[in-house]
C-alpha cells in the first residue's frame, strides 16, 4: 500500500492539467478543466483600456512587448491590441488582438492560450504556469519568423484559484500585485515528493557504501538496519504514549465513581 500511495502522489505531481475548454462568456480569460475547475485571468488584466498589465523586452533589448490578458488596451503604437511590439525607435506593430483566442496544452502539460490577428500573420502564445507572488510574464523568443512565445506565470494560472476579483482568499493577484500564498494541495505534494527522493538518495547511497565499503550482504547492506527495524515498535510507543492520558480518562469514566 505504501509504495502505491508514494507512485499516486508523485503521479499528481507530474501530470498535465489536460485539455482546458474556452468559456462560453470569457473566451479570452476563462476555460475550464475536465475536473470543473476553472483557470480564470480575468483580475490579471487591466481593465481600463489604455494600460497593459505587462510589459517585457527581448534577450538583445530590441523590442518591448506589452501584454495585456482579456482586455484589449490602446496604448502608444498599438490600438485595440492584446500583444503589443514595440522597436527601440517608439514604433510599434499588433501582434494579436483579444479576438479568436484559443486553449491548447504542450508537452509538459501546461494550458497555452494561443493569439492571432497580429499585423502581417503575427501571432502570440503565452504558456500559463502556477506560480506564487506577482504575476510576471517573460518572453521565451520567436519560434518562428512572426510567432512570439511568451510565459505567464501566476497564482491565477493555477485551477480553481482565482475568479473575476482575483484569488479565493480575496486578493488581487494582477500585474505588480502581491504576494500569495500556494495551494496547500500542491505544496504537500512538493514536499512529500522531496522528501520520497531524498530518502531513496539516502537509501541507495547507503546500501552502496554497506556494500562495497564495508563489504556487506543480503538485508545488511541495508543503513542503519536496526533502527528500520525497531521503527515500527517506536511508533507504536509513541501513539501509546501519546493517546493513553485519553484512553484512561474514559476508562475511568465509564468504571464511574470510585466507592469510599
Amino acid at each position: 500500500m505504501k509504495p502505491l500511495l508514494i507512485f499516486l502522489s508523485l503521479f499528481s505531481l507530474t501530470r498535465g492539467q489536460g485539455t482546458c475548454t474556452a468559456d462560453n462568456e470569457q473566451t479570452s480569460c476563462v476555460c475550464s478543466l475536465s475536473d470543473g475547475r476553472k483557470i480564470d485571468l480575468r483580475s490579471v488584466g487591466k481593465q481600463d483600456g489604455a494600460t497593459p498589465a505587462f510589459s517585457v523586452q527581448d534577450d538583445k533589448q530590441e523590442y518591448t512587448y506589452t501584454y495585456n490578458p482579456c482586455y484589449s488596451f490602446s496604448s502608444g503604437p498599438c490600438s485595440s491590441v492584446a500583444v503589443c511590439q514595440i522597436d527601440s525607435s517608439g514604433s510599434g506593430r499588433a501582434v494579436a488582438t483579444q479576438d479568436g483566442v484559443t486553449f491548447t496544452t504542450d508537452g509538459n502539460g501546461n494550458v497555452v492560450m494561443d493569439y492571432v490577428g497580429g499585423l502581417d500573420g503575427r501571432t502570440a502564445a503565452v504558456t500559463l504556469k502556477c506560480g506564487t507572488g506577482s504575476s510576471k510574464l517573460s518572453f521565451d523568443g520567436e519560434p518562428q519568423e512572426l510567432e512570439y512565445a511568451f510565459t505567464l506565470t501566476s497564482q491565477c494560472a493555477c485551477p480553481g484559484t482565482c475568479d473575476k476579483d482575483g484569488p479565493s482568499n480575496g486578493g488581487n493577484n494582477g500585474g505588480g500585485g502581491s504576494s500569495k500564498s500556494s495551494d496547500p494541495g500542491v505544496v504537500g505534494i512538493v514536499l512529500l515528493s522531496l522528501a520520497f527522493f531524498a530518502f531513496m538518495a539516502y537509501l541507495i547511497t547507503g546500501m552502496v557504501i554497506m556494500k562495497v565499503k564495508y563489504e556487506k550482504t543480503g538485508t545488511d547492506i541495508i543503513p542503519n538496519k536496526q533502527f528500520w527495524l525497531a521503527l515500527p515498535f517506536l511508533i507504536k510507543d509513541g501513539v501509546l504514549f501519546t493517546f493513553s492520558p485519553c484512553i484512561n480518562a474514559i476508562k475511568n469514566k465509564k468504571g464511574g465513581y470510585s466507592n469510599f
